[in-house]
């Protein structure tokens, strides 16, 4: 299954603003269905003609998209269905449009026959592995594992030890402390809150144990990422934390050289710079209080964090230095 990929930011976005009010939700709503249907049949972003009808879109609606620079017009006679999808890739020359800077945000055709193939060498190689290290028993099918009603004590039960594993990172504090981390910020950038689940737990775990990461210096990436414009929207599970570490840790660490001084011109310290973007909310009132009561309530305690985390940045600077 292939994603289509939209940008927490779309909605208030400069295309999509530029698009007039009585035509938005329209036109947003073809370019939504036209980008799962072109991620699912991997036309690389080009939505023919033909679609658009299915869509019960209007040239007119797809010429406000075009307008905002979202889609682009291709030329072209042809609207033989079974022709636009089996040549779209190699032949531009086709009735329709185009989504812009599709290859930028979405993955392209080539991109997945690579993973795919990718994939299918891995799985390859690891049931060759298998074979290798366990040999094929006469009268057992190659690949498959004669069953036993005794088991072989001198043979390891590989289910037990993944069973095993699962469960200790179940119980493991750091794990579930990072995960939670990791879920609440992603909930406060206005994401859906990501559900934590045992694949979640199994790579943090590996993340410690196998990459050798330090929990303390994990948390901290976790915070810098989800504060970061760019990074918060394509860091959105456990496994791709993992995967991106490296480039986080890189990322961060450049960062924090351009703004080590921790100071505006002016001399005054720019707190986000030095914590990462503030994602604290004041939670909810006492009971009994007014309106008002709560609003002079949250006025506090924001001034009251705001001071908190003034001393925090000056403590840092001060280590920093």
């Amino acid at each position: 299954m292939t994603w289509f990929k939209m940008d927490d930011g779309f909605a208030n976005s400069k295309p999509v603003l530029r698009i007039p009010r009585r035509y938005r939700l329209q036109a947003v709503g073809l370019w939504a269905l036209a980008g799962t249907w072109s991620a699912k049949e991997e036309t690389d972003g080009f939505i023919p003609e033909y679609v658009l009808e299915e869509f019960c879109g209007t040239r007119g609606i797809a010429n406000q998209l075009v307008q905002a620079g979202l889609w682009e017009i291709v030329e072209g006679s042809s609207k033989d269905r079974v022709g636009i999808l089996s040549a779209v890739s190699d032949n531009p020359q086709l009735p329709g449009w185009v989504f812009r800077n599709w290859g930028k945000y979405q993955p392209t055709k080539a991109e997945l026959e690579e993973n795919r193939e990718k994939e299918r060498v891995r799985k390859a190689n690891y049931r060759k592995s298998q074979r290798d290290t366990h040999g094929t028993g006469a009268g057992q099918t190659e690949g498959h594992q004669q069953e036993s009603g005794h088991p072989d004590p001198t043979r390891p039960d590989p289910t037990r030890k993944e069973e095993a594993k699962a469960s200790s990172s179940e119980a493991r504090e750091d794990v579930n402390h990072l995960c939670t981390v990791l879920a609440d910020l992603i909930e406060a950038n206005g994401s859906l809150r990501p559900e934590i689940t045992k694949t979640w737990r199994d790579e943090c775990r590996r993340m410690l144990d196998l990459d050798g990461r330090e929990p303390s210096k994990a948390e901290n990436l976790i915070r810098w990422a989800q504060g970061s414009t760019f990074w918060r929207k394509n860091i959105l599970s456990m496994a791709k934390f993992r995967a991106k570490y490296d480039q986080l840790r890189l990322a961060a660490v450049e960062d924090w050289e351009k703004n080590k001084s921790g100071a505006s011109p002016d001399g005054v310290i720019d707190v986000d710079a030095v914590l990462g973007r503030d994602v604290w909310s004041p939670g909810t009132p006492p009971p009994g209080l007014d309106v008002a009561g709560e609003i002079e309530w949250k006025k506090q305690q924001r001034a009251a964090h705001k001071a908190e985390r003034l001393e925090e940045a000056k403590r840092k600077l001060g280590d920093a230095a």
